[in-house]
């Protein structure tokens, strides 16, 4: 490894962090963000998500955990999208399949408190 290597991936951390951190900061004001149901993954999901796409666009699809991969996978490749670490795309894929997947794929939608 390169002696740039650790500076570049700690400096990537970095951005991310402060990105979820601003990104909880402002959000609570956005309407689309207060709608979604709170758990894991909720503001990585918004984060990405609300960079191309009002919230209710990706919400209102319910797609299976695979239809949910499938589409990060067209957002990267046909639109530009950031490639994502498969730990964050598992994070938004659980949270958007667990909370607003199909009836068949997904347990009872949590309650928002």
């Amino acid at each position: 490894m390169s002696r740039t290597a650790p500076r570049i991936i700690i400096a990537t951390a970095a951005s991310l962090l402060y990105s979820l951190v601003a990104t909880s900061a402002y959000a609570d004001d956005d309407p689309d963000y207060a709608a979604m149901v709170d758990g894991d993954g909720k503001d990585f999901a918004f984060l990405v998500c609300s960079d191309c796409h009002a919230m209710q666009h990706v919400l209102q699809k319910r797609y299976s955990s695979q239809g949910w991969q499938s589409a990060i996978k067209r957002m990267t490749e046909d639109f530009g999208m950031a490639e994502l670490e498969p730990d964050e795309s598992r994070l938004i894929i659980d949270y958007l399949n667990y909370n607003y997947g199909t009836v068949a794929g997904r347990k009872q939608p949590r309650a928002k408190p």
